[in-house]
């Protein structure tokens, strides 16, 4: 069996998806907005958002649902979450 764990995520294109979602300041705009509690829907409506998904076709619409199909969107929420309430208790 083998270990597909990454940079201690569930694997690679959970570890990437927490990093876009960083990178675009996810946490950061949901403090701003109040927001208590990330879901994976949230996440995942997000996700759809950056990677532009809606003017996707074919093969790149493909490519797409595969790589979505293997984040692990509620480790992403718990994790997201935790850092929620520590940026809320330093305030």
């Amino acid at each position: 069996m083998s270990d597909n764990t990454y940079n201690g995520w569930t694997n690679f294109e959970t570890w990437q998806a927490a990093l876009w979602l960083n990178e675009e300041d996810f946490l950061g705009r949901c403090q701003e907005n109040e927001v208590r509690e990330i879901d994976s829907e949230m996440l995942d409506a997000e996700l759809y958002y950056i990677a532009e998904a809606d003017a996707m076709v074919g093969l790149a619409r493909d490519i797409y649902n595969s790589w979505i199909s293997c984040v692990n969107l509620n480790e992403i929420a718990d994790n997201f979450n935790q850092d929620l309430t520590a940026m809320g208790e330093q305030q």
